[in-house]
């Protein structure tokens, strides 16, 4: 018999579960009755909290995504600026982009997902605008529309990302270099000075937690 819990912790439990289901086996490949026997529970407690799959996994995306997005934000506060831009753009775990991509994948055919996804774009976009802005201020950067350069960087970032994890083109050190070398000629910034913060892969860490 399942273990009676709150409303909120429950559902935390549901998001949970949801999100090592999807790390396991994608977006596509995850039910509701999957997810209730993860949890341990009857498949009718998971459609008492989410009616569909596809509000379910959409859900627990969001989630995750929220949670790690303050991670985010604490770490770039406490970094110098071109620290902080470098980790942004480093290299992240596989099992983070994984899911990213699956993700992609599966949006046109889940509209909440896709409403997530162009939520946390634009949400990301805008944090790594901030990060820019940081580095013009100390004079370490230029940019004449910080927004615009944080799109283009992380187009860049999410494309080469598929070429390192999802086919293996390019390995961690080149896809770093990759992206680097883009965002210093972008930026005005000194040839080699991302690389010399030494970025550690400290973001990314909830698709592998969970």
């Amino acid at each position: 018999m399942a273990t009676r819990l709150d409303p909120a912790e429950r559902r935390e439990q549901i998001l949970d579960a949801t999100l090592r289901l999807v790390a396991r086996d994608g977006f596509a490949g995850v039910t509701l009755r999957d997810v209730a026997a993860e949890v341990g529970v009857v498949h009718g407690l998971i459609r008492h909290y989410f009616a569909t799959r596809e509000q379910l996994v959409a859900a627990a995306f969001d989630a995750a995504v929220l949670a790690e997005s303050v991670q985010d934000d604490e770490l770039a506060e406490r970094l110098e600026p071109v620290a902080a831009l470098a980790d942004w753009l480093s290299t992240t775990p596989r099992e983070h982009y994984l899911v990213w991509i699956d993700a992609w994948s599966e949006a046109p055919r889940n509209p909440e997902l896709h409403a997530a996804l162009t939520r946390h774009h634009r949400d990301s976009d805008l944090r790594l605008a901030r990060i820019i802005e940081r580095n013009v201020a100390t004079g370490a950067a230029s940019s004449d529309d910080p927004e615009a350069d944080a799109r283009m960087l992380t187009a860049l970032v999410d494309g080469v990302a598929v070429q390192h994890h999802a086919l293996g083109l390019i390995d961690e050190a080149e896809a770093d270099r990759m992206v680097f070398a883009a965002a210093e000629a972008r930026l005005g910034m000194h040839a080699g000075s991302l690389a010399r913060t030494r970025p550690t892969p400290t973001r990314g860490q909830w698709a592998a937690a969970h």
